[in-house]
């Protein structure tokens, strides 16, 4: 299909919302991470609101024992969210309704849509025109869908932006672009969410200030206070010995002052303060001879949630409220994540990520006691594997980051079953640009946990590299297809699962198809 239609996604949604509506009782079935959490979310609301019989199911990914239990479903309809896409040919188009932005089974490598997929109830941005990977995530769609349901489901906006930002759509324009524009003025109109120009580092609302820029990788700041601190020529003993000293001394410097014994967040600045440190930081990374492309990731949008997303309890946040730890940038579990959409897809990954979705979903909809303290605890969790994972692979040997002359296109690592398959896309997401060079794609293979004898993979891309031709949600599906598993997603980011024994022949092969994508 040629060009951007709006209105004939709008319409698919449409369809699609009276054939839920028409419907007794409805299965949502999601996907695990931040995206499929909001989306089920916002599904299951809407389904509540409507007054129709409904469950919810999370799922890894759709394989042929999913398809047989969408299709031996009971209830009148199944709504996948999230998923379902990349094997909408083998669903029963009278069963299920699909809201998903991933490639579609009849889009991968034909470069437009089947006549079969224009289903009305197949709620997709690539059918239409759309970048599935930027203008709009799994929980955009099912929005759409939940618009088109009822206008007052509006205040479901700010959730399906917390799934865009929790598929990074905001990374490459440092803003929410395409079709996420609307749904954010919708969050924006029901008093659910705020678009701020801001400093984009992690840890607005929750990490001490010194930590909120310590940690900060994209850009680097760290490095560039230490490099302009020795070219003033002041003396380390004067600074104090820490990385934390150093930024600390540099925010007093400014005049930012400490809470008692401890410093806040970066949100509990004034305007004011926040605006003379993004400054002071602009200023030191062209010091440093860092040109301005540092600068416009830095500074963009950002955006704030409000405390009664979606029925939350009123004044619960007085209840949990707390200002950020402040032991050398130690990190502590704090529920104001809630109020930034970068820190709350990172607690329902947390959720997702480690057997507990329906905690996220709990969230979603309001639970600020229960499922928010058990959430809190899953994201220690979370943070302490992803940490013991990459310290694995940066370490080396067995488990370290792979560069084969024969695999010139791409590298990759191993994880076994040292990295847990839930994680893995995170970690590749995390190493590429760091510990292994942006200028190929990164791949993860780890032993699956479901006690098969499967393989996952995940891989990981750029922008430039997507710019340049790569689509890894091809080379995934044909090079896992070629020995016997399956694969899909995005072009920037995509998964695969392939039989144990398999891996050699899946990366020869997926290094001969970005070999041919990139030299187009």
């Amino acid at each position: 299909m040629n060009g951007r239609n709006v209105a004939g996604f709008e319409a698919a949604a449409a369809a699609a919302a009276a054939a839920l509506l028409r419907a007794r009782s409805v299965t949502v079935v999601a996907h695990i991470d931040a995206d499929g959490i909001t989306a089920a979310s916002i599904a299951s609301a809407a389904l509540s609101r409507a007054g129709i019989e409904h469950g919810v199911r999370f799922v890894k990914k759709i394989d042929d024992a999913e398809i047989q239990l969408v299709a031996e479903d009971p209830a009148d309809l199944v709504w996948l969210v999230d998923l379902g896409s990349g094997s909408f040919s083998r669903l029963d188009p009278a069963k299920v309704v699909v809201s998903d932005h991933h490639r579609t089974d009849a889009t991968v490598g034909h470069g437009q849509a089947d006549l079969f997929s224009f289903g009305a109830e197949h709620v997709n941005p690539q059918l239409f025109g759309m970048d599935g990977s930027l203008e709009i995530s799994g929980a955009g769609a099912t929005y759409a869908v939940a618009k088109a349901m009822s206008f007052d489901n509006r205040d479901l906006a700010a959730l399906a932006l917390v799934g865009a930002v929790g598929d990074f759509q905001d990374n490459a324009a440092g803003r929410l672009v395409g079709y996420n524009r609307n749904i954010l003025q919708d969050a924006i109109d029901s008093g659910r969410a705020r678009a701020i120009v801001d400093l984009r580092l992690f840890g607005r609302e929750t990490r001490p200030l010194p930590a909120f820029i310590m940690y900060s990788t994209d850009p680097a700041l760290l490095p560039v206070l230490r490099a302009t601190l020795q070219a003033s020529f002041r003396r380390a003993d004067e600074i104090g010995g820490s990385d934390w000293e150093l930024v600390s001394s540099f925010l007093s410097e400014l005049g930012i002052e400490r809470y008692g014994e401890g410093w806040g967040s970066w949100a509990s600045l004034r305007p004011d303060e926040r605006r003379c440190v993004a400054s002071e930081l602009c200023e030191r990374l062209l010091d440093a001879g860092r040109g301005t492309a540092p600068i416009r990731r830095l500074i963009g949008e950002v955006y704030a949630l409000d405390p009664r997303l979606v029925n939350a309890p009123d004044d619960w946040l007085k209840d949990r409220d707390s200002l950020p730890g402040d032991d050398e940038g130690e990190w502590r579990p704090n529920a104001r994540a809630l109020l930034d959409a970068k820190e709350m897809a990172t607690l329902l990954n947390a959720c997702g990520r480690h057997g507990r979705p329906e905690t996220g979903m709990a969230i979603c909809l309001g639970d600020r006691y229960e499922a928010l303290t058990e959430a809190l605890r899953l994201q220690v969790d979370h943070r302490a594997a992803l940490r013991e994972a990459i310290s694995l692979v940066q370490c080396g040997g067995e488990f370290g980051i792979i560069e084969r002359d024969d695999m010139p296109c791409l590298r990759y690592f191993h994880g076994g079953d040292r990295i847990e398959d839930t994680i893995v896309g995170i970690v590749a997401g995390m190493l590429l640009g760091d510990a292994a060079p942006a200028d190929r794609p990164l791949f993860g293979l780890v032993s699956a946990t479901d006690g098969t004898a499967t393989i996952k993979v995940s891989a990981r891309g750029t922008r430039a590299l997507v710019e340049r031709g790569l689509d890894l949600s091809a080379v995934m599906r044909q090079a896992a297809e070629a020995v016997r598993g399956s694969g899909g997603g995005h072009n920037i980011a995509a998964g695969a699962s392939i039989p144990q024994g398999t891996e050699d022949d899946f990366l020869c092969l997926a290094d001969e198809i970005v070999r041919g994508q990139l030299s187009r």
